[in-house]
């Protein structure tokens, strides 16, 4: 059976509570293994290693402008494009439909693409083919698990791709780089961005372990307050055992012998054990409650059932005492030895205490009346069962030994001192056992409180002279100290969410932004040839206006032309100071250009050659310079522009006067377009969702650092103690071993001060015989603390009662002392009796003396 095994008043199995927090832990626990498992598999599936094995098949269909043909094409395409799906480009001359268009209605084709630049202008509703632009069959757009683009975006996509290359002078090659990035946008694999598996994997694991540790916490806490309840119970369980003898010795006892307080005990005992038995079912039900075991009127009804149980115990103990005292039965004896020993100890410490006392601060006479007084006491407690004034003759003893002190505290009081420390307490056993034997326990009459006060007293003048003074009990340490409340507790993760929002937001904007390269260079790599039939323009200035560098050498023509020649300029609107062009204007130019320099072409395709690009720069009649871009011989992909004419559509041009300035920044914007060329932007993750997946993952992450740095300070606590107390034991068991060894000594040091007086000769010899009890209890506690195990040791219990046994032994240890070097005084003392010349005397224990 478990030992968390309980049962209700019905009879009924009690299940320990768990934490509500395992259930949490599990399923994160489980979805960490399943995210890793999943990032894994995706990451070998689709990850680098996964190469496109399908060919996107180019159809051109009708006759086209720019060259495009079917031969034209296949041969820029220069070899297969692959993708991920076996896909068909068709290039139509004629307009789309909107079904065509906007519906993917096109069952005989993957991709329909237009050629047509402008939608058909006519009012004629009949007519179905109005429309330019690309169309995507529908079907290819469904069952897209991650929908990096959506419908529209996967249309525009491919037809930007054919226009944009068309505003770079392309003809043929704005067809291949439609069919590449139709092989992108089509493309929709699981996402592989290790940012985000990463940090998706973090987040369940650091939210599993917090989960876990509050759990962990949660078990502690309910183990550690089961501890204190079975404590409990088993105090009360030996208390109802022994009640049959409790109420034996009671009865034991003749009625008219029997003290008020004897009988108020008995009835105290017997109520007070009625009611903790009716009360330990509720409470063992709120405990193993999961609701209720925490709150804060189960802690309550625990610390009462604990105190209650605790006093239980010494009242029980007291009665069996008091009991056997009113009944003059056996054990008499021991039970005034019960009562006297808490005296006893605290005497022997004032009496030690006094003794080394400077100058003459306490006369030896005043220390050989208290000696005498606890002789008298120690005397009383010879409990012989058939005397019928025991109970009186100990109790003169004992207020005869209050007077004197009294008169010692009056004595002392005139030296100045500090504030005096309260003294402990008594032992509850010792005050209830006075209270059972009807004796008065208020602390103006009680021997013990009268004792440990002037010891008190003397140790706040002479400061700290004994051993056992230097023993310090460290402070416990409260629960409640470090919980928060639950509305502070609200604001400190309040507060963690938002801060955590900052770094989260940093490394998000850094893991996703665009990779636009620094301008800081000096034009290095540009190698500008220009055709200027008036000869103004000059490379060095060109160059020297630059402000990127391109990554390798890089030949650049720059051809001047007349614009009105070349370009339809138009005012729009009329009277307007700015300019546009017409924009088949704009890209009529540019071919107009090209093949005026064949041997830059290709004979087949009429694509420029790789190597060299041809910047067109216009001179308008006004004394303006425009740029509107240049023609590349590199197919423009990804998601950046090359640098070209992407603004034809809108015929937008910049009039200029300074031309070198202009031409530079386009010469700037090609070589930041090569650095770009081909940059697919990560769509697998947003900035928004890595920032939320970063900002709960600091959270939790700093949750976590809390939790396990508490959990190992007090693991370290605990540690600390169970170092502390393993070396307290050790101490202590030396000192243990040192007193048994010289028990034998220890007696006859007590036998040869036992005939200096009668009275201080009884107080030696039941000071002796309680001593050599209080040794053989602190030996049993010494061997079952030994015993402890390990789990054991680490609990606050053992280091209190390792404490508790090392003081004893200090105590034991200084009373041993004190009784040897009084029989060293008195036997070098009587070595000089006769007239003989006294010599060394080396007792037992001591190092030896000179009279």
């Amino acid at each position: 059976m478990s030992r968390f095994t309980a049962f209700d008043s019905s009879g009924r199995k009690l299940r320990r509570p768990h934490s509500l927090a395992l259930i949490p832990a599990v399923l994160m626990a489980l979805a960490t293994t399943v995210i890793a498992g999943m990032g894994l598999s995706t990451y070998v599936a689709y990850g680098q290693e996964n190469t496109p094995q399908h060919e996107v098949k180019i159809v051109v269909e009708g006759t086209h402008d720019w060259n495009i043909s079917q031969e034209t094409v296949d041969a820029a395409a220069g070899g297969p494009i692959l993708a991920h799906r076996p896909l068909t480009l068709t290039v139509t001359d004629r307009f789309l439909t909107g079904d065509e268009l906007l519906r993917g209605m096109v069952p005989d084709h993957d991709i329909l693409l237009s050629t047509q630049l402008e939608n058909l202008e006519t009012d004629d509703h009949k007519i179905q083919q109005r429309f330019e632009g690309t169309a995507v069959r529908a079907d290819l757009l469904e069952g897209r698990d991650r929908k990096a683009y959506d419908e529209t975006d996967i249309r525009f996509e491919i037809d930007n791709a054919f226009r944009d290359n068309l505003g770079l002078g392309h003809g043929p090659k704005s067809v291949v780089a439609a069919a590449q990035r139709a092989a992108v946008v089509l493309y929709d694999p699981p996402n592989t961005n290790p940012v985000f598996w990463i940090s998706l994997i973090a987040l369940a694991a650091t939210a599993t372990t917090v989960f876990l540790l509050m759990a962990l916490r949660y078990n502690l806490r309910w183990e550690a307050k089961h501890r204190r309840l079975v404590a409990a119970q088993r105090k009360l369980a030996r208390v109802v055992l022994d009640l049959e003898a409790l109420e034996a010795t009671f009865y034991a006892a003749p009625e008219t012998e029997r003290p008020q307080g004897f009988r108020k005990s008995w009835l105290q005992l017997q109520k007070l054990s009625l009611d903790l038995a009716r009360s330990e079912s509720s409470l063992t039900e709120l405990v193993y409650s999961p609701k209720t075991a925490f709150r804060a009127q189960t802690a309550q009804q625990l610390a009462e059932f604990e105190a209650s149980a605790r006093k239980l115990t010494s009242l029980s103990d007291a009665l069996m005492g008091a009991g056997s005292v009113h009944a003059r039965l056996v054990g008499t004896g021991t039970t005034f030895d019960r009562l006297s020993a808490p005296i006893n100890d605290a005497m022997t410490t004032l009496l030690i205490r006094l003794e080394q006392a400077p100058g003459r601060m306490v006369a030896n006479g005043d220390i050989e009346q208290l000696r005498s007084a606890l002789g008298q006491l120690l005397d009383a407690a010879a409990g012989d069962p058939k005397n019928l004034q025991a109970v009186e003759k100990w109790q003169r003893a004992e207020q005869h030994l209050v007077e004197l002190l009294t008169k010692q505290k009056k004595k002392i009081s005139r030296y100045p001192h500090g504030k005096v420390a309260a003294p402990a307490g008594a032992p509850q056993e010792y005050r209830e056992l006075k209270t059972s034997l009807g004796l008065d326990a208020s602390t103006g009459r009680d021997g013990y409180a009268n004792a440990a006060y002037l010891d008190a007293l003397a140790k706040s003048i002479t400061g700290e002279t004994l051993e056992s003074d230097r023993k310090t009990t460290a402070k416990q340490r409260t629960e409640s100290a470090y919980r928060p409340s639950g509305p502070r507790l609200a604001v400190m993760l309040t507060a963690l969410l938002l801060v955590g929002m900052i770094p989260a937001g940093i490394t998000a904007a850094n893991v996703v932004e665009d990779p636009l390269p620094d301008r800081e260079g000096t034009g290095r790599g540009a190698q500008l040839e220009i055709d200027d039939p008036s000869g103004e323009l000059s490379d060095t200035e060109i160059i020297r206006y630059m402000d990127t560098d391109f990554p390798v050498p890089t030949s650049m023509v720059i051809a001047v032309r007349d614009a009105e020649a070349y370009l339809d300029l138009r005012t729009d609107p009329p009277g307007s100071e700015y300019r546009s062009a017409e924009p088949l204007s704009l890209l009529t130019s540019l071919y107009r250009i090209k093949q005026e320099f064949p041997e830059l072409l290709d004979p087949m395709t009429k694509e420029l050659k790789d190597g060299k690009a041809i910047i067109p720069v216009f001179s308008t009649d006004e004394g303006t310079t425009i740029a509107p871009g240049l023609i590349s011989p590199e197919i423009s992909t990804g998601q950046y522009t090359l640098g070209g004419t992407s603004n034809w559509e809108h015929g937008s041009i910049h009039e200029s006067t300074y031309p070198d300035i202009t031409i530079a920044n386009v010469v700037d914007d090609y070589a930041e377009g090569i650095q770009l060329n081909g940059f697919e932007e990560d769509t697998s993750i947003s900035f928004g969702g890595l920032f939320w997946l970063l900002t709960m993952l600091f959270f939790f992450t700093v949750v976590n650092i809390v939790l396990v740095i508490r959990f190992l300070l007090t693991a370290t606590s605990s540690l600390r103690r169970f170092g502390r107390g393993t070396a307290s034991l050790r101490s202590a068991k030396k000192k243990l071993a040192r007193l048994l060894l010289g028990l034998d000594e220890s007696q006859i040091n007590a036998v040869a001060v036992l005939g200096s007086s009668g009275s201080n000769g009884r107080a030696d010899d039941a000071g002796q015989r309680l001593f050599e009890r209080a040794l053989a209890m602190a030996l049993r506690e010494e061997r079952e603390l030994d015993a402890t195990p390990l789990n054991e040791r680490l609990r606050r219990e053992f280091s209190a009662r390792v404490e508790h046994l090392d003081h004893l032994a200090d105590v034991l240890a200084e009373r041993d002392a004190d009784v040897a070097r009084r029989a060293q005084r008195l036997i070098e003392a009587t070595r000089g009796a006769g007239g003989d010349t006294p010599g060394g005397v080396k007792l037992p224990g001591l190092h030896p003396m000179k009279a």
